[in-house]
Order: structure tokens, then sequence, then C-alpha cells
């Protein structure tokens, strides 16, 4: 469509001349009527070519009157003007991108739609609540879906503590319930499930379980009982599993706490329903989880988009956890020094900020020897490593994580005997231990580019280090072993194999000379 065209039909629709439909669009209060032309929304739509048949629409005075209640005023007057101009504008902050997107999917715009997928894909960390359970229930926008669920699955407080997750469907939320991923405690999981069957059961008016009749219970059980199914009590602490028994045990299947608490007596014992696995990936942390290393994976090997736990090109070793190994500085030297590349991660004392770095070296404790002047008397000093690629980081907030590269290679880390890791000029790094079991930290953007934690001192829960293990190389170095092995599993067949044929020839050839050998030496040497 050229620039003529554009303006042509942009002034048809504005002027409305020689229209012959009539749409009436939205729902009281909020109802608009819109002027179109039949050939034209035809043209790009084949929804139109129905919808305005006899069978949808009624003809008045020669004007095709249809309704549409179920899209905004608003939405479908963008939707108009891409039917006339081919472009679609969306200049009100009101309007939502993923409303526009499933009426033009309705009716039928592949291209409008395709345009605004593209950008809900490039801001889908913009994404709000509403949003996301508003994809959710339209399964087969495949792309915007997936990157819904996976949203979720990283950030499950996005939903389960949204005011709109108590408008979702069973059906959706059942969806949910069965992703492997979702990166939230069984427990938790059962907990938002309780307030969404409490907000959806109408004659339960108070949270106090206390106050509840049998009636009141009852009426949960059947706003659950299609979701209760999905819930892996299995994988409950029995901890856990008791205190959803101490309030809920009427509201659970029959039979189902008997196998419960047989299982967690006998875990080798078989239950009648199947065990699901538990959620999310297995990793050896207390501090972030199989995603958070798959991002973390990402930003080493400058990647942009996050790799999938299951394809990490290196090896997260968990070496040290100061809760484990020691608060002291002098463990981690004990533990991760001459290690090579590592992942440090911190939890934060209150509010739990989570926060690390990754140092691509090593890490070492510097000593040199004694120094001295008529004041001072020491033997440590603080040794900077220039290195290009380190970086820190914050994943307190997983949605929208902070990257923050080196700025001043000359400075990325640093090794002091008596202080834990420490990336760039007080950047961020571990200092000395507070209290019996904390350390302190401090973070002061001098090396890198952006700040990870908004306060310059805090008090450290615990911190582990991982090392970094290329997979990749290791499964090189294998492979160039496989190989070397197997040409000298051939060579060796061929040395056999020429040996063989050797022997085959040289054999009837020995016979037949021998006699005459013998005869030769017995003739001169024997007397």
């Amino acid at each position: 469509m050229n620039n003529s065209e554009i303006v042509d039909f942009s002034n048809l629709l504005e002027n409305s001349k020689g229209h012959n439909v009539k749409i009436i669009v939205g729902e009281e209060p909020n109802v608009k009527e819109f002027k179109a032309h039949s050939s034209i929304l035809t043209n790009r739509s084949a929804y139109f070519k129905i919808a305005l048949s006899s069978r949808w629409a009624r003809v008045e005075d020669g004007i095709s009157i249809f309704s549409k209640p179920n899209i905004s005023p608003l939405v479908f007057e963008i939707l108009l003007k891409y039917f006339y101009t081919g472009i679609i504008s969306v200049e009100n902050n009101e309007i939502n991108l993923v409303d526009i997107a499933i009426a033009s999917d309705e009716l039928q715009l592949l291209e409008a739609y395709q345009q605004l997928e593209e950008r809900l894909l490039e801001n889908k960390l913009a994404w709000k609540p509403r949003d996301i359970i508003t994809i959710l229930q339209h399964d087969h926008f495949t792309t915007l879906y997936n990157n819904a669920i996976r949203l979720v699955c990283r950030n499950p407080k996005i939903i389960f503590e949204s005011e709109d997750f108590f408008e979702m469907k069973e059906i959706h939320l059942i969806n949910l319930l069965k992703c492997d991923e979702l990166e939230l405690e069984e427990i938790k999981i059962w907990e938002y499930l309780i307030q969404w069957g409490i907000e959806n059961t109408n004659s339960i008016l108070d949270y106090d379980f206390t106050k509840w009749t049998p009636e009141n219970f009852m009426d949960l059980k059947n706003t659950l009982c299609n979701c209760i199914s999905h819930v892996r009590f299995f994988q409950m602490s029995p901890g856990d599993y008791t205190e959803v028994k101490a309030h809920f045990k009427d509201i659970l299947p029959n039979g189902l706490d008997d196998e419960i608490t047989q299982y967690f007596l006998n875990p080798n014992s078989k239950p009648s329903v199947r065990i699901l696995p538990l959620r999310g990936y297995p990793f050896e942390s207390k501090i972030i989880n199989a995603m958070d290393a798959g991002l973390i994976a990402s930003w080493i090997d400058k990647r942009r988009t996050p790799y999938h736990y299951k394809d990490l090109p290196f090896k997260f070793k968990l070496i040290y956890r100061a809760s484990r190994e020691g608060f002291e500085i002098a463990n981690f030297h004990k533990n991760c020094d001459n290690k090579g590349p590592t992942v440090v991660v911190i939890k934060v004392c209150n509010p739990g900020e989570i926060i690390g770095g990754y140092n691509p070296f090593e890490w070492r404790s510097v000593k040199i020897y004694e120094r001295s002047s008529l004041l001072y008397n020491y033997n440590d000093f603080d040794y900077q490593y220039k290195i290009s690629n380190s970086f820190i980081f914050s994943l307190t907030n997983r949605v929208i994580p902070i990257l923050s590269r080196i700025s001043s290679k000359e400075e990325a880390i640093t090794w002091c005997r008596n202080k834990g890791p420490y990336f760039g000029l007080r950047d961020l790094r571990i200092t000395s231990a507070r209290s019996f079991n904390h350390l302190f930290g401090e973070s002061r953007i001098r090396s890198y580019e952006k700040k990870i934690i908004s306060r310059e001192t805090f008090e450290i829960e615990d911190y582990e280090v991982f090392q970094i293990i290329d997979e990749r190389f290791s499964r090189s170095i294998i492979r160039i072993f496989m190989k070397i092995f197997q040409i000298i599993h051939v060579t060796i067949r061929m040395t056999k194999s020429i040996c063989l044929l050797v022997a085959y020839y040289l054999l009837p050839i020995s016979l037949f000379i021998s006699p005459f050998l013998l005869s030769y030496f017995s003739f001169h040497y024997i007397p």
C-alpha cells in the first residue's frame, strides 16, 4: 500500500462518506458507534466476510448494522484505523497492547497481530499480572503463551500475589499447577490455592478457619475438587504437610492422607496415585535456583538469552557455603583459593536481597614480606588484578535482574588475605565477621557499571561460592581421547592384519626353503 492510498483511505474513514456499515462496539455504559465501508472491511478480514452476512448483521436503509460488545471502543478504534491505513498507532497509554492483540486475532488480522506480538515480546519484562493472565487464557498464542509461562515459573509471585490472581479461571490455574518448572515451594502453592478457593466460594466470607462451619469446608472442597490433585503433597516436608492436614484434612481426597503419611514413613512405599516430581530443577544452593544459574551462565558467555538449565555449558560446583564451612575469612580462602573461575552469591540480611559476582580468573591470599615505617608495621596489602570479563549482579528482582559489567578492568578483582570475595575497588566485597555467624559486606560503585544494592554497607546472612567448570572443554578433551583411542584401535587391527598377511605368505616360502637351508648348513658347518 503506497502513501497516496493511505491518505485516501484515512480521509474516507474520517469523513465516512459512502459508508454502508455501522458497528456498535462495547457494553453499557461504554458504547460507541463506528461507520465503515464493507469493501474495506471484507478485503482486510475474512472475519467480516461472515460477520456482515445476513446471518450476523441486520440491514436498515441499506446500512448493515453489526454489534461487537466484547471489544472496547478504544481498542476497536485503533484496529479500524488499521483497516484503512495498514498502520497500528498506539498513542494512548491507557490502551493495553494485549487487548489489541486479542482483538486483532479475533478479527483475523494476521499482520496486525504479528506486529503486536513483536512489540509485546520486546517489552515482556513490562508485562503486568493482568497481561500475563490474559495471555494464559489464550494458549493458541503459542509464542506469547510460552513466554508468559516462563515468566510465571521464574517469578511466581508476579501472579500469585496479584489481585488479578483471584479472577483467574480454574482451567488456566490448573495449567499453571501442572508446570514442573514452577519455582515455588509446594506449601506456598497450597496456601495460594486456598486463597483462590476462598475468593471463589460464595458462602465463605472469612479467612479465619476457626469460624467456618462444616458446610463451608464442603463448599471449598467442591470449589477446589479439580485443582487439589495437581498439588504435589508428596514433595512437601512432613512439617508442611502436618500444617495442611491440621486445617484441611476434610477437603483432601479420600485415602490420600493415609498414603502421604505412609510415604513419609517409608519413601519406598508405592502410593496408588502417581508421585509427581519435585518442581524446578535440583540445584545445590540455598540462595539461588537452577534458572538463576542459567541466567548467570548466559552472562558469562555474553549470551542474550538465558540458558535452559539442562543445556548449561558450565558445571556450578559448590565449594564453599559460609553457614556450612564457617564464616571466618580464612575458611573462604582455604576452600576457594586457586580454584579457577568462580561465582559468588550472597544473601543479604533483611530484606533478603540476593547479589553476587563472577571472577573469571581465581582467588588468592596475597602476602608479602614484612614492610615497616616509623608508624606502621604490616605484612598485608591489596592487589588488584586486571581482567576484562568479570561482573557483579543482583537477583533480588528476578523479573528484572541487574547485570553490572566491569568498567575499569585495571581493578576488576582484588586479592587480599584478610578479606573475602572482593570485586573492584569495594564495588562488592566481604570484609570481616560482625557477629558470631554473620559477615559484613560493602558495595561502593567505582570499577563496575551499575549499583547492585541500594545500601553501601550491609550484613550478610549467608554466601556461597561455586567453581565454574567449562563442560565444553571437558567434553572436547573426552572426544579427542576417544578419537585417539579409535585411531590406536584401528592401527592395532591393521597391524594384526598385516602380520597375519605376512605370516600367510612367508609360511609356505619358509617351508619350501627350509630343507635347502638345512642341507646347506649341514654340509658346511657340521663335521
